[in-house]
């Protein structure tokens, strides 16, 4: 079924002044709800309102009250259980105390990162979180030193630490690499993130760290990507080369991967091979079989989950 469209005609505020037969400032009065406009030029100016389609700029409003009630959320991608999860996460506080939210991605290409950012400082956003990775610190400081709010997002800068929400990768490794040591795992392989990520060389440490305390050389540490696909190539390379008898993948949307690659040779989860995941996505609690995972909330701590 075709509805039919209504076109709307925006009226400016001059326009409504003059039909509720008031000056402009009167209008921007009713708007902003002061209280000392009287009872019967209010109903004028909003009756006005009504039948011309007026709606305030509120950009204008922000500019007025210095608030636009808006926050800026500048992320690296939209995909992924991370991403997925902080942005309903974000969306939620900020409905919460009456905010709304503006989200935009920097793809983690430094001057994608900077034009988004200003991009939101110029909707005159409230604050921002920053969840961005190749911006220089150098940026971020002078940033602050010209009075803009914002806080940093998984990436520690010691100048702004104040700022910064740094989660413990290292410990959530650490954790998951624990749980094959304790289940009895010798020949154990490490699938990490690039490691020009400060979290990638974090996740990919607290594994060594958990190996070296049980004095077990890892079969391999191998360099990926955080996606699927990724996990299936590094995967396959690895059971090419090695016999393992375990896999830590340090995301979730990697151990996805993996989980193809092992099953397509008619090995089985976790009979022949056991895998185990960190993110904070949901994926692992809907592949069969269940993936095992260290589960990193959003401004939360790591616990062990076995989905």
């Amino acid at each position: 079924m075709l509805f039919p469209l209504r076109i709307v005609s925006w009226s400016p505020i001059e326009d409504v002044a003059a039909h509720a037969g008031v000056s402009r400032a009167t209008v921007s009065r009713v708007v902003n709800g002061d209280t000392k406009v009287k009872a019967q030029t209010r109903i004028k100016v909003e009756a006005a309102i009504a039948e011309l389609g007026y709606s305030p700029n509120p950009a204008a409003r922000a500019l007025a009250s210095s608030q636009s009630h808006t926050i800026g959320l500048v992320t690296t991608s939209y995909t992924g259980g991370f991403f997925g999860s902080l942005m309903d996460t974000v969306q939620t506080e900020a409905e919460s105390n009456g905010k709304q939210l503006l989200v935009t991605q920097g793809r983690g290409v430094e001057e994608n990162e900077r034009n988004a950012i200003q991009r939101l400082y110029n909707l005159r956003c409230d604050g921002l979180i920053l969840h961005v990775r190749a911006i220089a610190d150098e940026t971020l400081l002078q940033l602050a030193e010209r009075g803009n709010r914002f806080i940093i997002l998984d990436r520690d800068v010691p100048a702004l630490s104040s700022r910064c929400v740094v989660f413990d990768h290292r410990l959530a490794s650490h954790m998951a690499t624990r749980y094959l040591l304790d289940a009895g795992h010798l020949a154990i392989a490490c699938l990490h993130g690039p490691t020009q990520r400060a979290s990638s060389l974090l996740r990919r440490q607290g594994f060594l760290d958990a190996m070296e305390e049980q004095g077990i050389t890892p079969v391999a540490v191998v360099e990926g990507e955080y996606d699927m696909p990724s996990g299936y190539r590094q995967t396959s390379a690895l059971l090419d080369e090695y016999k393992i008898s375990a896999l830590y993948c340090c995301n979730e949307e990697m151990a996805v991967g993996a989980m193809l690659a092992i099953t397509e040779r008619g090995l089985r989860i976790p009979l022949d091979i056991s895998l185990i995941c960190y993110d904070s996505g949901d994926r692992a609690a809907f592949v069969r079989p269940a993936l095992t995972s260290v589960y990193f909330p959003i401004g939360g701590y790591g616990t062990l989950r076995n989905a």
